[in-house]
């Protein structure tokens, strides 16, 4: 038997032990980490997805709101609002048809730095001279 050889066997099965639990825990790190950047920034394009909704949804009430009904002015009215671009503006029988792009860029620090996300959509609104307003409609964006 050697001399001492009982004394450093606990002592290499700890070290066993601290590397190894130090590997799945690097592991564990190297796992977690995108998963984690994804949800994150997942979660910020819905921030910008739901934005791109309330500012359609402010220019509507901007849109209804103006009193000439006018296309000019209501195509000041709509460029007014932040992030709004009028694309058409169109005179019918039924009123004056509006469709408009809203786009929307957002940025958020995280654990992995500043993210960013954009989001856009298109929307047409009729205004008409009568008490009941129409409805917002969601269109697919020109390119």
């Amino acid at each position: 038997m050697r001399y001492g050889g009982e004394r450093w066997t606990p002592v290499r099965r700890r070290l066993l032990i601290g590397a190894a639990l130090l590997a799945l825990a690097a592991v564990a790190v190297a796992v977690a980490l995108p998963l984690l950047r994804d949800r994150s920034q997942h979660r910020l394009q819905r921030r910008a997805d739901r934005e791109v909704t309330a500012t359609a949804q402010r220019t509507r009430a901007t849109l209804l709101a103006e009193p000439s009904g006018r296309e000019a002015a209501l195509r000041t009215a709509a460029d007014d609002v932040d992030g709004v671009e009028v694309l058409t503006v169109t005179a019918g029988a039924r009123g004056v048809r509006l469709v408009f792009r809203v786009r929307v860029a957002k940025t958020a620090a995280s654990l992995f730095g500043w993210q960013r996300a954009t989001a856009s959509g298109c929307f047409a609104q009729l205004v008409r001279g009568g008490a009941t307003p129409a409805a917002l409609e969601r269109l697919p964006c020109p390119r």
